[in-house]
This record gives structure tokens, sequence and C-alpha cells, in this order.
């Protein structure tokens, strides 16, 4: 069956190599929609869509100008496995779970491979959208009674944990989870961008808890989201992650403090 592949950027020069990309990938037929804000490169082989939305509402305007069943998530920064396309497109489930891994390795890169490792095993024993891994992979029918119940505010107004808000939804609907055996592959930053989005990240969820007209129980997912940024499992032992974890933490903390103060 066919896939319709979403990405969502601020310039459409920003999802050209991951167009490219994709377009090189024959193992299914598929469709490529790139929601995006500015239009400063010519795209071919995509339905470009120019709107100037934020990350949840230009996610499903992706959704609802699908014309497939099953729809792929894929950052601008993301490259897939070779294989996964053709797997995704054999898979009966509602929703998959695809693990992640550095394209660079870079030392980031390497930090954080630790951590999306104990995360992608631990979500295996217990799936759940309070834990911050998330399927990519979802089936259109679900995804458009799903967001029936995210309002016009939020649509317009909510910039972090989107993509655990849609879950959130969708796991409401349907418990049917699968997971990958492929990998999607992140171009990870170096450390000095890690930081200065890491301090975003803080500065966009205390803004996030300041809206007026957020539903009470997506408000509390998020709180919930926040507090369960450490996960430790007996079964699956210490969590190398930690290490990324405390650093990133730092500039998240005063990100979020500065959301406070202002």
């Amino acid at each position: 069956m066919p896939i319709s592949i979403i990405t969502r950027a601020k310039k459409t020069s920003e999802v050209k190599n991951l167009i490219y990309n994709l377009n090189s990938n024959l193992e299914v037929e598929k469709e490529i929609i790139a929601v995006c804000i500015i239009n400063d490169c010519n795209i071919e082989n995509a339905k470009v869509i120019l709107e100037n939305s934020k990350m949840l509402e230009a996610k499903i305007t992706g959704i609802k100008n699908a014309k497939f069943d099953k729809i792929l998530f894929l950052d601008s920064d993301q490259i897939p496995q070779k294989g996964l396309l053709e797997e995704l497109d054999k898979r009966n489930e509602d929703m998959i779970i695809i693990p992640e891994k550095s394209y660079n390795n870079n030392l980031i890169g390497k930090l954080l491979d630790y951590q999306r490792d104990y995360m992608f095993k631990y979500s295996k024993l217990n799936p759940s959208p309070l834990i911050s891994v998330i399927p990519r992979f979802y089936k259109k029918e679900l995804m458009l009674q799903a967001i029936k119940n995210i309002n016009d505010f939020e649509l317009k107004n909510i910039v972090q944990y989107e993509d655990s808000l849609l879950y959130y939804e969708i796991y409401k609907l349907s418990k049917n989870i699968g997971f990958s055996n492929y990998y999607i592959y992140n171009i990870d930053p170096p450390l000095n961008v890690f930081l200065k989005k890491s301090f975003n990240y803080g500065l966009m969820f205390g803004h996030s808890l300041k809206l007026y007209d957020l539903k009470e129980e997506h408000k509390n997912l998020f709180k919930k989201l926040n507090s369960n940024i450490i996960i430790f499992n007996k079964e699956l032992g210490i969590n190398p992650g930690i290490i990324i974890k405390i650093i990133k933490g730092i500039p998240y903390l005063f990100g979020y403090l500065r959301s406070i103060l202002y």
C-alpha cells in the first residue's frame, strides 16, 4: 500500500536533501508532502504547501492533504534506512515506533544513541504516550479521528510535544502498536547548536503551560512528559542516556526559568 510522507520546515531549502533522498528510494509507491512557511528553493516531485503555521498545525495540514492510508512523519534532518519503507508498506499495525540512530555519529550523536537505544527498549516493554518515544507511522483514518479532540487554540499555538499530543489522542483510540526492525537516521547537531536548542525547548515548555485555552488533560500530558525525562527500568539496568539528559537539562532548565520570569 502506498505511503504519504509528511515533513515540515520553515524554508523549502531545509527539506531539499530529505526529498532528494526519498525520491531516490524506489522501494514503494509514495507521495511527499512538505509544509513550509517560506519558498526559497524549487522542490520537485513533492507536494509543497506554503502556510504560516506552527508545528502541530503544519502536521495536521499534512494529514488532511495526504491521499494515502498510511502516513510517515519525517523531520528535515532525518534519513530512513534502506528497507524501512518496504517494511512499513507490509505492516498492518495502527501505529509503528521506529528506532532512531545518529547519522553523522558526532559526540552528541553518540551520547544521544545511548538514550535512544535504552528508550526504544523501554517503550517495547511499556508503550505509552507519557514517555518521549513516539510512533512516526500511523494509519490516516485513526489520525483524522484523533485530531478532532484538538481545539483550534491548541492547533495554532502548540510548539512543543506536538508529536506526543497526536500519539496521546490516537492511543486513546487504539493500542495496536508495532515496532520496526529498521532505523531512522538523525543528522545530529554539534554541541553548541544542541545546547541552544535545549534552551529553546525549555523556553517553549514554560510558555506552553501559560496557554489559557490549553485543555487540562493536554496540559497534564506535557507536565508528565517533562517529569519523565530520566527513565530507569530494572530489567534494562542503568540508563547510560542519563549523560546526555544532564547535558541537555542545564540549558533546558535555564530556558524554562526564563519563561517563568518573563
